[in-house]
């Protein structure tokens, strides 16, 4: 299984010459992978919770604040996964 963020594979095989740039820049591109896989499940999921609110809930100040916190969480795992293309069995 290996992460790929646009064109690029993020896990290639460590060289023993390879410098220390070039392995920030790995890191970088493993932890861009996560967050993205990461935003894309949580806006996947998210809205269960979101409707469940809205719908069993009674209205009250607290669960509208709720209701609204939980929309903005899902409007930044949107943005945050929106590049998510999942995994590459080769």
């Amino acid at each position: 299984m290996r992460l790929r963020t646009k064109t690029r594979n993020c896990l290639s095989r460590p060289d023993a010459d390879q410098s220390t740039l070039d392995r920030i820049r790995q890191l970088r591109c493993v932890g861009t992978a996560t967050l993205e896989a990461v935003g894309f499940w949580i806006a996947v999921v998210l809205p269960l919770p979101t409707l469940l609110l809205l719908i069993f809930g009674s209205g009250t100040p607290t669960e509208l604040v709720a209701v609204a916190g939980l929309l903005l969480a899902n409007l930044l795992a949107f943005v945050l996964g929106h590049d998510y293309s999942g995994t590459d069995s080769a």
